[in-house]
């Protein structure tokens, strides 16, 4: 063979393979350039997750404490109306101040809860819910309470209808700017007098009324005190602020 045709092969063979080690380089390149846009894209995605689940957070945060102690003080009326005798001892044996504070505090304190229940549930409306699992079931838990006060499987007594209960809530709030919260118990006294609001006299009519009928209204209130404490275990789950020793639940009763 002559030497020009084996320069020529030799040459040949080089250039293919050259041309095959770009060509390598060039798909090796291109699949590590699309690894590290879909990685980037996914640290992106993770990322935008993670700053929502913060918003979020943050957004509820704002009435996780209110809402824990309209709750802590709600179940604590209700544990005492069922077990430490209160309707008995301070309405059926009280005088006048006695019978009236019970009256009006306890109205207070269910129209307190369902004032924080609603500014709760105008704030998440705006909220991208997500994949925030503590949120649903803040939804779930406030949903269960929504249903025990309407409900109609046992008597009348202290029922409140879905819409009533946003509506007396509704009734309490307080705004200052773009701030919003419950009225304190004081305003609850002089915003409420005897004819105002006739849900709130319903409600007050109706705790008077558990001086003779208060085995009516003893398995919704036995009900919605466990429901409380639920709440309050997804709120203050270790016990930061509100005792364990004070969230025990009633005796179940029907």
């Amino acid at each position: 063979m002559k030497t020009e045709l084996v320069v020529a092969i030799i040459a040949g063979v080089v250039a293919l393979g050259s041309a095959g080690g770009t060509i390598w380089s060039s798909v090796t390149n291109t699949r590590h350039s699309d690894a590290n846009t879909k990685a980037i894209e996914e640290l992106k995605i993770a990322n935008d997750r993670t700053k929502a689940a913060a918003q979020r957070e943050k957004e509820i945060s704002i009435f996780r404490e209110p809402l824990a102690r309209s709750a802590y003080d709600l179940q604590s009326r209700l544990y005492n109306i069922l077990e430490q005798n209160l309707i008995q001892v301070f309405l059926v044996g009280g005088n006048d101040r006695e019978r009236s504070y019970v009256t009006n505090n306890t109205a207070f304190l269910i129209g307190q809860y369902l004032c924080w229940t609603e500014l709760v549930r105008r704030k998440l409306q705006f909220i991208d819910l997500g994949e925030s699992s503590k949120t649903k079931e803040l939804l779930d838990l406030q949903d269960n309470i929504y249903g025990l006060w309407g409900t109609d499987a046992q008597p009348p007594l202290l029922r409140i209808f879905a819409g009533e209960q946003r509506a007396i809530g509704e009734a309490l709030i307080s705004t200052n700017g773009e701030t919003s919260e419950c009225m304190g118990y004081g305003a609850f006294l002089t915003t409420f007098t005897k004819g105002k609001n006739p849900l709130i006299d319903a409600i007050k009519a109706d705790i008077l009324s558990l001086e003779t009928a208060s085995g009516q209204a003893n398995e919704r209130l036995t009900n919605l005190q466990h429901a409380l404490i639920d709440l309050l275990a997804m709120l203050d789950p270790n016990f930061l602020r509100f005792p364990e020793k004070k969230r025990s639940k009633v005796q179940s009763r029907t």
